[in-house]
């Protein structure tokens, strides 16, 4: 959902989103070069470094949370290793890397996790509490909510080429959703005890099978006709920045966000 801010919420929410990618490029960092140093990486030790360091920056369940992620990005860097090297490591996957860091076009991007209990929704706004130095942030969104449930942590970032704040919620258990304007109940037990197979592909986007007979096909060709579209464009304003020794511009970053 898009955010509405103004200059003094803005102003606020930017330094929580610096401080907090800073945060990750930092302990990224100091991970990254033990890994490279072939050195065996110190979760523990890292993680008390930066949570001092930032605990009173950006309050200390925000400090937490970022930390964690970051931790979890190693272990399943770490887990892809392990399974390249026993050969199981699934098709799709053609390249494994370290966690990258938070950077776009030499500039450090704008993003922040809040924790699940360091946020509240009233109406149509969101409040930030316990930020450390910022104190709290009262933000406006607009656009409806289509789930209810219990949420989760609560993603803030900034897209630098459309200049606006976007927020995302997880939701970890959903009790209704929005259809046509009506809640309704999402059921919590299957309605059958039959088992379906999907089989992921182009042409079909999904070819379904269940095992009482029925099959369907979803077709793909309708997005494989925009896909097409988009990539010749972007080919044709690829070749026009070449031209004048440009590699992008907000414009093509726009072209690849479509």
């Amino acid at each position: 959902m898009e955010l509405v801010v103004d200059e003094e919420t803005e102003k606020r929410l930017r330094r929580l989103c610096d401080l907090s990618s800073k945060l990750w490029n930092e302990i990224n960092y100091a991970r990254l070069r033990m890994w490279l140093e072939k050195k065996p990486i110190d979760f523990k030790a890292t993680y008390r470094e930066f949570y001092e360091k930032y605990k009173l920056l950006i309050g200390s369940a925000t400090a937490q949370t970022i930390l964690l992620r970051n931790g979890k990005a190693w272990k399943g860097f770490f887990r892809l290793l392990e399974l390249r090297r026993e050969g199981r490591l699934p098709p799709f996957i053609t390249k494994v890397s370290p966690p990258g860091f938070g950077k776009r076009n030499g500039s450090r991007t704008l993003w922040t996790v809040i924790r699940k209990d360091r946020y509240k929704m009233d109406a149509d706004r969101i409040v930030l509490r316990n930020l450390g130095t910022i104190g709290w942030i009262e933000v406006k969104y607009k656009g409806p909510i289509y789930l209810r449930g219990e949420r989760g942590d609560l993603m803030i970032r900034y897209d630098a080429d459309r200049g606006k704040w976007y927020a995302h919620i997880a939701f970890s258990k959903i009790s209704e959703r929005m259809v046509r304007g009506e809640w309704r109940q999402v059921p919590r037990q299957p309605k059958g005890n039959l088992t379906a197979g999907i089989d992921i592909g182009i042409n079909n986007l999904m070819a379904i099978y269940v095992e009482n007979g029925l099959t369907k096909l979803v077709n793909g060709r309708p997005l494989k006709s925009i896909a097409y579209y988009w990539r010749k464009k972007i080919a044709e304003y690829e070749s026009t920045l070449n031209k004048y020794g440009l590699k992008t511009s907000k414009r093509l970053r726009r072209m690849h966000g479509k």
